[in-house]
């Protein structure tokens, strides 16, 4: 979502700016930059710094952070951090028209009449219907009401939606709702008694604000149908813990629960690994599309090119993994805060470019055959999954972008032993090396010429000189790299298309 969307005129002006600076990181930047990518004037760009200075003095993670004039026509930000950029804005949300009536309609109407929310937010009632109108738009183009999840349900993609708006915008800056922050910290204590997990600060801040929406969203009378996960398959142990929690909220929100939202808090403890036992719950018979992405994506990669040694490879834990991600993907599926831009594909794509040629053609594949819908933010985070999957799981020597160096010296196995046992402390996991000759060789290492090798070869002296070892190495490079561009080029052609352009 872009929160920029929300901002009232100024304070968009304001935060491109900040961002500005925040790109910068304390360098300088001239007046006349900035107004040549601004529609604003110079008089105009003096109010905005007057009040971005004053805002920034107010936040409360500054770290006397302001924009200032170190020489005429220059202007430099100094320590504008992700952390002020987040917090500013907070500030600029909460201050926003927008916002308040986007809380209003999905959190408040039953509680709170339009009245009340006008005479509170000093607008008309014309204002009130046109700031609609706008709202309306922007969640429109914002996909806020579809979703990849294979649950079709209003409520359901409803609710998720509110949660990732309010959870990427306070992001542990700030607590919403703040009226409820003392009965939702003993909901958490009584959930963390049932299920017996430790909470960290950032799973407290995801849990806290999911409860808050969900009470709220019962307490204006919305309520989910629908159950994730079959009731055959929530044991009588966990049933018992759900009904002490739904005891609790009943009693402290007021508000009366069904199973259905039993199953719905369970789902989000499972999918968001407060508790174990997903795959158990979630099983290949009810989500069938989960597993069999799993096993099309696993094939790919041993099929594809990737591993050295396919059928060697133990695809337990990967699919264990692979099937999580999937099931979270199409049943409860929460955005990232971070990792949100596709621009981040580009360091994979170069330090991992065989996961990357993979995963691109994988998910490029899912999509054309409508296996799942996704949109650019989506298939990112996709890509991102996938590819913490691979790097988690995949040993580093199983992937096929190893060198094979034949090693044979006339001097005999000690010698032979002597250079292989350097070779592996000089190239570590980047070379295979043999003692015969085979298909897979790259390079003959030895201190004679052979015309009966086919393959490249390389002549040292004895002992080796440093040169030596620099022209070894640089050999090595070359071979690797010539043998990812290879094995991308193969898979990349398979499908022309890039994450990046789709």
């Amino acid at each position: 979502m872009d929160y920029t969307l929300f901002f009232e005129k100024n304070d968009q002006l304001s935060y491109m700016l900040l961002q500005r600076f925040y790109a910068k990181r304390d360098r300088l930047v001239t007046i006349s930059s900035v107004l040549d990518q601004l529609p604003i004037s110079e008089y105009k760009l003096s109010q905005l710094l007057t009040s971005i200075n004053r805002d920034l003095d107010k936040i409360q993670y500054s770290n006397h952070s302001q924009i200032t004039t170190p020489e005429k026509n220059v202007l430099k930000g100094e320590n504008i951090t992700k952390t002020v950029l987040n917090e500013i804005r907070l500030v600029y949300l909460k201050r926003s028209v927008l916002f308040a009536l986007f809380q209003y309609n999905f959190l408040q109407s039953k509680m709170v009449s339009k009245a009340t929310f006008m005479k509170k937010h000093f607008i008309s009632k014309t204002k009130f219907y046109s700031t609609e109108v706008q709202l309306r738009s922007i969640l429109n183009d914002s996909d806020f009401y579809n979703s990849p999840n294979i649950v079709n349900n209003y409520e359901y993609v409803l609710r998720l939606h509110i949660f990732e708006f309010f959870y990427t915008a306070f992001n542990g800056i700030d607590s919403p709702f703040e009226d409820l922050n003392v009965k939702i910290n003993n909901l958490i204590i009584r959930i963390q008694a049932q299920f017996s997990f430790l909470i960290k600060p950032v799973q407290k801040s995801k849990l806290e604000i999911f409860l808050k929406v969900w009470i709220l969203r019962m307490q204006n009378g919305h309520y989910i149908n629908d159950r994730i996960i079959p009731p055959a398959h929530v044991t009588p142990a966990v049933r018992e813990k759900l009904t002490s929690i739904q005891k609790f909220i009943e009693d402290q929100f007021n508000c009366k629960l069904r199973g259905e939202e039993n199953n719905y808090l369970y789902t989000f403890l499972l999918t968001q690994e407060y508790v174990d036992g997903l795959q158990d719950v979630l099983t290949k018979d009810d989500y069938p599309l989960a597993y069999d992405l799993s096993d099309q994506l696993i094939n790919a990669l041993k099929t594809e090119g990737g591993l050295s040694d396919p059928d060697s490879f133990d695809t337990t834990q990967l699919y264990k993994n692979l099937s999580r991600i999937h099931l979270q993907f199409i049943t409860l599926y929460i955005e990232p805060t971070t990792f949100i831009s596709l621009d981040q594909i580009n360091f994979f794509k170069q330090t991992y470019p065989i996961f990357h040629a993979i995963i691109n053609h994988f998910i490029l594949q899912v999509k054309d055959k409508n296996m799942m819908h996704l949109n650019k933010r989506e298939s990112a985070n996709l890509y991102f999954d996938y590819m913490f999957a691979f790097i988690n799981t995949i040993p580093r020597e199983m992937v096929l972008d190893k060198v094979h160096i034949c090693v044979d010296f006339s001097q005999g196995s000690l010698y032979n032993n002597y250079i292989t046992n350097t070779l592996k402390g000089f190239a570590n996991a980047n070379i295979v090396i043999e003692s015969n000759l085979t298909r897979a060789t790259d390079i003959y290492l030895s201190d004679f010429y052979s015309t009966a090798v086919k393959k490249a070869q390389i002549i040292w002296r004895n002992p080796p000189s440093p040169d030596d070892w620099g022209a070894l190495g640089d050999t090595i490079i070359h071979y690797k790299q010539e043998k990812v561009q290879n094995l991308v080029g193969k898979i990349s052609a398979l499908n022309g298309e890039d994450l990046n352009d789709v």
